[in-house]
Protein backbone atom coordinates (compact mmCIF):
# COMPACT_ATOMS: atom_id res chain seq x y z
CA UNK A 1 0.00 0.00 0.00
CA UNK A 2 1.29 3.45 -0.90
CA UNK A 3 1.53 5.97 1.94
CA UNK A 4 1.45 9.69 1.27
CA UNK A 5 4.56 10.83 3.20
CA UNK A 6 3.51 14.50 3.25
CA UNK A 7 0.06 13.68 4.62
CA UNK A 8 1.54 11.37 7.25
CA UNK A 9 3.92 14.08 8.45
CA UNK A 10 1.09 16.64 8.57
CA UNK A 11 -1.11 14.25 10.56
CA UNK A 12 1.67 13.48 13.03
CA UNK A 13 2.39 17.19 13.50
CA UNK A 14 -1.30 17.90 14.11
CA UNK A 15 -1.59 15.13 16.68
CA UNK A 16 1.53 16.37 18.41
CA UNK A 17 0.18 19.90 18.62
CA UNK A 18 -3.15 18.71 20.00
CA UNK A 19 -1.39 16.57 22.56
CA UNK A 20 0.32 19.72 23.78
CA UNK A 21 -2.97 21.51 24.42
CA UNK A 22 -4.91 19.34 26.88
CA UNK A 23 -5.77 22.33 29.07
CA UNK A 24 -7.29 24.21 26.13
CA UNK A 25 -9.44 21.25 25.16
CA UNK A 26 -10.50 20.84 28.77
CA UNK A 27 -11.32 24.55 29.09
CA UNK A 28 -13.55 24.41 26.03
CA UNK A 29 -15.35 21.15 26.88
CA UNK A 30 -15.52 21.10 30.68
CA UNK A 31 -19.10 21.15 31.95
CA UNK A 32 -18.41 20.53 35.64
CA UNK A 33 -20.06 23.02 38.04
CA UNK A 34 -18.17 26.15 38.99
CA UNK A 35 -18.19 27.56 42.52
CA UNK A 36 -17.94 31.25 43.29
CA UNK A 37 -16.80 31.65 46.89
CA UNK A 38 -17.93 34.75 48.78
CA UNK A 39 -16.07 35.01 52.10
CA UNK A 40 -18.81 37.11 53.67
CA UNK A 41 -22.34 36.46 54.89
CA UNK A 42 -25.17 36.18 52.39
CA UNK A 43 -27.24 39.32 51.99
CA UNK A 44 -24.26 41.67 52.17
CA UNK A 45 -23.19 44.50 49.91
CA UNK A 46 -21.69 42.12 47.34
CA UNK A 47 -24.91 40.21 46.65
CA UNK A 48 -26.50 42.65 44.14
CA UNK A 49 -23.39 42.29 41.97
CA UNK A 50 -22.02 38.81 42.63
CA UNK A 51 -25.22 36.77 42.34
CA UNK A 52 -26.39 38.28 39.02
CA UNK A 53 -22.83 37.88 37.73
CA UNK A 54 -22.86 34.19 38.65
CA UNK A 55 -26.23 33.75 36.95
CA UNK A 56 -25.04 35.37 33.72
CA UNK A 57 -21.81 33.37 33.78
CA UNK A 58 -23.88 30.21 34.07
CA UNK A 59 -25.88 31.23 31.00
CA UNK A 60 -22.83 32.24 28.97
CA UNK A 61 -20.78 29.13 29.74
CA UNK A 62 -23.74 26.72 29.85
CA UNK A 63 -22.41 25.43 33.17
CA UNK A 64 -23.80 25.48 36.68
CA UNK A 65 -22.28 28.29 38.76
CA UNK A 66 -22.87 28.00 42.50
CA UNK A 67 -22.45 30.91 44.93
CA UNK A 68 -21.06 29.62 48.23
CA UNK A 69 -20.86 32.01 51.20
CA UNK A 70 -18.11 31.03 53.63
CA UNK A 71 -18.02 33.93 56.06
CA UNK A 72 -15.72 34.60 58.97
CA UNK A 73 -12.44 36.14 60.13
CA UNK A 74 -12.76 39.14 57.79
CA UNK A 75 -12.68 36.94 54.70
CA UNK A 76 -9.92 34.60 55.85
CA UNK A 77 -12.07 31.46 56.11
CA UNK A 78 -13.21 31.68 52.50
CA UNK A 79 -9.70 32.46 51.30
CA UNK A 80 -8.21 29.47 53.10
CA UNK A 81 -10.94 27.26 51.63
CA UNK A 82 -9.83 28.29 48.14
CA UNK A 83 -6.24 27.42 49.02
CA UNK A 84 -7.31 23.86 49.86
CA UNK A 85 -8.82 23.37 46.40
CA UNK A 86 -6.88 22.06 43.39
CA UNK A 87 -5.80 24.70 40.82
CA UNK A 88 -8.31 23.55 38.23
CA UNK A 89 -10.36 26.73 37.77
CA UNK A 90 -13.51 25.20 39.24
CA UNK A 91 -13.41 27.44 42.31
CA UNK A 92 -13.29 31.23 42.09
CA UNK A 93 -12.96 33.57 45.06
CA UNK A 94 -14.65 36.94 45.32
CA UNK A 95 -12.69 39.28 47.56
CA UNK A 96 -12.15 42.91 48.40
CA UNK A 97 -9.25 45.08 49.58
CA UNK A 98 -9.04 43.26 52.92
CA UNK A 99 -7.33 40.41 51.06
CA UNK A 100 -4.23 42.64 51.15
CA UNK A 101 -4.96 44.60 54.32
CA UNK A 102 -5.31 41.45 56.45
CA UNK A 103 -1.68 40.62 55.69
CA UNK A 104 -0.33 44.17 55.76
CA UNK A 105 -1.85 44.82 59.19
CA UNK A 106 -0.94 41.46 60.75
CA UNK A 107 1.96 41.35 63.18
CA UNK A 108 2.50 37.60 63.07
CA UNK A 109 3.15 35.19 60.23
CA UNK A 110 0.78 35.95 57.31
CA UNK A 111 -1.89 33.27 56.82
CA UNK A 112 -1.19 33.19 53.07
CA UNK A 113 1.05 34.75 50.43
CA UNK A 114 -1.22 36.62 48.02
CA UNK A 115 1.56 36.83 45.42
CA UNK A 116 2.18 33.07 45.38
CA UNK A 117 -0.98 31.34 46.60
CA UNK A 118 -3.64 33.04 44.49
CA UNK A 119 -3.79 34.69 41.08
CA UNK A 120 -6.04 37.52 39.88
CA UNK A 121 -8.81 36.60 37.48
CA UNK A 122 -10.44 40.00 36.96
CA UNK A 123 -11.25 43.15 38.90
CA UNK A 124 -14.96 43.95 39.02
CA UNK A 125 -14.03 47.55 39.74
CA UNK A 126 -12.28 49.93 42.09
CA UNK A 127 -14.19 51.54 44.93
CA UNK A 128 -13.43 54.71 46.83
CA UNK A 129 -14.39 55.49 50.39
CA UNK A 130 -16.35 58.63 51.16
CA UNK A 131 -16.25 60.88 54.21
CA UNK A 132 -19.84 61.32 55.38
CA UNK A 133 -21.82 63.01 58.12
CA UNK A 134 -25.48 62.59 59.09
CA UNK A 135 -27.79 64.47 56.75
CA UNK A 136 -29.04 66.40 59.79
CA UNK A 137 -25.50 67.51 60.68
CA UNK A 138 -24.64 71.22 60.65
CA UNK A 139 -21.37 70.42 58.86
CA UNK A 140 -21.56 71.11 55.14
CA UNK A 141 -17.90 70.85 54.15
CA UNK A 142 -14.51 69.46 55.12
CA UNK A 143 -13.54 72.92 56.36
CA UNK A 144 -16.54 72.87 58.71
CA UNK A 145 -15.43 69.52 60.12
CA UNK A 146 -11.84 70.67 60.54
CA UNK A 147 -12.95 73.76 62.48
CA UNK A 148 -15.23 71.73 64.75
CA UNK A 149 -12.59 69.07 65.42
CA UNK A 150 -9.89 71.65 66.21
CA UNK A 151 -12.28 73.56 68.48
CA UNK A 152 -13.04 70.37 70.45
CA UNK A 153 -9.80 68.35 70.64
CA UNK A 154 -10.35 64.99 72.28
CA UNK A 155 -14.14 65.32 72.15
CA UNK A 156 -14.78 65.27 68.41
CA UNK A 157 -14.55 61.63 67.28
CA UNK A 158 -14.62 59.67 64.06
CA UNK A 159 -16.18 56.27 63.54
CA UNK A 160 -15.18 53.30 61.41
CA UNK A 161 -16.74 50.01 60.38
CA UNK A 162 -13.87 48.06 61.96
CA UNK A 163 -10.47 48.41 63.57
CA UNK A 164 -7.82 48.06 60.87
CA UNK A 165 -10.28 48.76 58.06
CA UNK A 166 -9.81 51.34 55.31
CA UNK A 167 -12.41 53.39 57.18
CA UNK A 168 -10.20 53.37 60.28
CA UNK A 169 -6.91 54.07 58.48
CA UNK A 170 -8.27 57.03 56.51
CA UNK A 171 -9.75 58.46 59.71
CA UNK A 172 -6.32 58.29 61.32
CA UNK A 173 -4.77 59.98 58.28
CA UNK A 174 -7.27 62.82 58.52
CA UNK A 175 -6.60 63.18 62.26
CA UNK A 176 -2.87 63.38 61.52
CA UNK A 177 -3.45 65.95 58.76
CA UNK A 178 -5.38 68.12 61.23
CA UNK A 179 -2.73 67.45 63.90
CA UNK A 180 -5.24 67.08 66.72
CA UNK A 181 -6.45 64.50 69.20
CA UNK A 182 -9.53 62.84 67.70
CA UNK A 183 -10.81 59.61 69.30
CA UNK A 184 -11.57 56.62 67.09
CA UNK A 185 -14.79 54.69 67.68
CA UNK A 186 -14.65 51.25 66.03
CA UNK A 187 -17.79 49.30 65.17
CA UNK A 188 -18.19 45.75 63.94
CA UNK A 189 -19.64 46.53 60.56
CA UNK A 190 -21.34 49.36 58.72
CA UNK A 191 -24.85 48.86 60.16
CA UNK A 192 -23.98 49.59 63.81
CA UNK A 193 -21.77 52.48 62.68
CA UNK A 194 -24.67 54.06 60.79
CA UNK A 195 -27.03 53.54 63.73
CA UNK A 196 -24.77 55.58 66.00
CA UNK A 197 -24.09 58.18 63.32
CA UNK A 198 -27.78 58.73 62.64
CA UNK A 199 -28.36 58.77 66.39
CA UNK A 200 -25.98 61.71 66.68
CA UNK A 201 -23.32 59.87 68.70
CA UNK A 202 -20.63 59.83 65.99
CA UNK A 203 -20.19 63.01 63.91
CA UNK A 204 -18.34 61.59 60.90
CA UNK A 205 -16.88 58.48 59.29
CA UNK A 206 -15.38 57.13 56.10
CA UNK A 207 -17.73 54.59 54.52
CA UNK A 208 -17.76 52.69 51.25
CA UNK A 209 -18.95 54.54 48.17
CA UNK A 210 -21.82 52.05 47.93
CA UNK A 211 -23.05 53.05 51.39
CA UNK A 212 -22.66 56.76 50.66
CA UNK A 213 -24.59 56.44 47.40
CA UNK A 214 -27.37 54.30 48.86
CA UNK A 215 -27.86 56.51 51.93
CA UNK A 216 -27.52 59.89 50.24
CA UNK A 217 -29.82 62.76 51.17
CA UNK A 218 -33.17 61.84 52.67
CA UNK A 219 -31.84 58.35 53.45
CA UNK A 220 -29.61 59.70 56.17
CA UNK A 221 -26.14 60.73 54.97
CA UNK A 222 -24.40 63.75 53.48
CA UNK A 223 -21.22 63.12 51.51
CA UNK A 224 -18.40 65.56 52.30
CA UNK A 225 -15.39 64.32 50.32
CA UNK A 226 -14.22 61.34 48.28
CA UNK A 227 -10.93 59.54 48.97
CA UNK A 228 -9.99 59.07 45.34
CA UNK A 229 -7.94 60.70 42.60
CA UNK A 230 -11.10 61.69 40.73
CA UNK A 231 -14.76 62.37 41.45
CA UNK A 232 -17.19 59.48 41.39
CA UNK A 233 -19.65 59.08 38.53
CA UNK A 234 -22.48 58.49 41.00
CA UNK A 235 -21.50 61.47 43.22
CA UNK A 236 -20.26 64.09 40.75
CA UNK A 237 -20.96 67.01 43.09
CA UNK A 238 -18.70 65.69 45.87
CA UNK A 239 -15.07 66.91 45.74
CA UNK A 240 -12.08 64.66 46.26
CA UNK A 241 -9.75 65.07 49.21
CA UNK A 242 -7.00 65.64 46.66
CA UNK A 243 -8.92 68.64 45.26
CA UNK A 244 -9.21 69.99 48.80
CA UNK A 245 -5.46 69.84 49.33
CA UNK A 246 -5.11 66.53 51.18
CA UNK A 247 -2.47 64.13 49.83
CA UNK A 248 -2.32 60.37 50.34
CA UNK A 249 -6.04 59.65 50.14
CA UNK A 250 -6.14 58.25 46.60
CA UNK A 251 -5.68 54.52 47.31
CA UNK A 252 -8.95 52.96 46.27
CA UNK A 253 -10.44 49.72 47.39
CA UNK A 254 -11.47 47.08 44.89
CA UNK A 255 -13.71 44.08 44.30
CA UNK A 256 -12.20 41.21 42.37
CA UNK A 257 -12.27 37.54 41.48
CA UNK A 258 -9.32 35.24 42.09
CA UNK A 259 -8.21 31.68 41.33
CA UNK A 260 -5.87 29.26 43.02
CA UNK A 261 -2.33 29.89 41.79
CA UNK A 262 -1.28 27.41 39.12
CA UNK A 263 -4.63 27.28 37.30
CA UNK A 264 -3.97 26.39 33.63
CA UNK A 265 -3.77 29.59 31.59
CA UNK A 266 -6.38 28.57 28.97
CA UNK A 267 -8.89 27.79 31.73
CA UNK A 268 -8.31 31.14 33.42
CA UNK A 269 -8.42 33.02 30.13
CA UNK A 270 -11.78 31.58 29.11
CA UNK A 271 -13.30 32.54 32.46
CA UNK A 272 -11.70 35.99 32.28
CA UNK A 273 -13.01 36.72 28.79
CA UNK A 274 -16.53 35.61 29.69
CA UNK A 275 -16.61 37.70 32.87
CA UNK A 276 -15.20 40.80 31.19
CA UNK A 277 -17.90 40.60 28.53
CA UNK A 278 -20.61 40.30 31.20
CA UNK A 279 -19.23 43.31 33.10
CA UNK A 280 -19.84 45.45 30.00
CA UNK A 281 -23.52 44.54 29.74
CA UNK A 282 -25.86 47.46 30.60
CA UNK A 283 -27.49 45.71 33.55
CA UNK A 284 -24.16 44.87 35.13
CA UNK A 285 -22.75 48.34 34.45
CA UNK A 286 -25.69 49.78 36.37
CA UNK A 287 -25.17 47.37 39.26
CA UNK A 288 -21.50 48.25 39.49
CA UNK A 289 -22.30 51.97 39.56
CA UNK A 290 -24.81 51.48 42.39
CA UNK A 291 -22.08 49.63 44.30
CA UNK A 292 -19.81 52.64 43.83
CA UNK A 293 -17.43 50.69 41.60
CA UNK A 294 -15.47 52.42 38.86
CA UNK A 295 -14.55 50.17 35.86
CA UNK A 296 -11.08 48.67 35.69
CA UNK A 297 -9.36 47.10 32.67
CA UNK A 298 -6.18 46.05 34.47
CA UNK A 299 -4.45 42.87 33.33
CA UNK A 300 -3.61 40.12 35.85
CA UNK A 301 0.00 41.32 35.83
CA UNK A 302 -1.07 44.90 36.52
CA UNK A 303 -3.40 43.75 39.29
CA UNK A 304 -0.61 41.79 40.97
CA UNK A 305 1.77 44.76 40.73
CA UNK A 306 -0.89 47.08 42.16
CA UNK A 307 -1.58 44.67 45.02
CA UNK A 308 2.10 44.55 45.92
CA UNK A 309 2.20 48.36 45.93
CA UNK A 310 -0.95 48.47 48.06
CA UNK A 311 0.57 46.01 50.51
CA UNK A 312 3.55 48.30 51.07
CA UNK A 313 1.22 51.30 51.42
CA UNK A 314 -1.08 49.70 54.01
CA UNK A 315 1.81 48.17 55.94
CA UNK A 316 3.53 51.58 56.22
CA UNK A 317 0.32 53.19 57.47
CA UNK A 318 -0.32 50.37 59.96
CA UNK A 319 3.12 50.96 61.48
CA UNK A 320 2.78 54.73 61.41
CA UNK A 321 -0.51 54.66 63.32
CA UNK A 322 0.13 51.39 65.21
CA UNK A 323 -2.93 49.73 63.70
CA UNK A 324 -3.40 45.97 63.60
CA UNK A 325 -6.12 43.90 61.95
CA UNK A 326 -9.27 43.51 64.00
Amino acid sequence: MTIDIGRRHWTMALLASLAGLPELASAQQDTRPLTLLVPYAAGGAADPVVRPLAQRLQEVLARTVLVDNKAGANGLIGTQYLLRQPPDGLTMLFHITSLIQNIALSRGKPPYDFAKDIEPLVLLGRQAVVLVVPASSPYQSLADLARAAKANPGNFSFGSYGAGSTSHIYGEQLRAAWNIEMPHVAFRGTSPLLQDMLGGRVPMAFVSAATAIERQGDKGLRSIAVAHSKRLTALPQVPTLHELGYAGFDYTGWWGLFLRAGTPAPVAERLRNAIRAILQEPDMVGRLQLAGLEPSSETPEQITAAMQNEYRHWEALSRRFNITAD
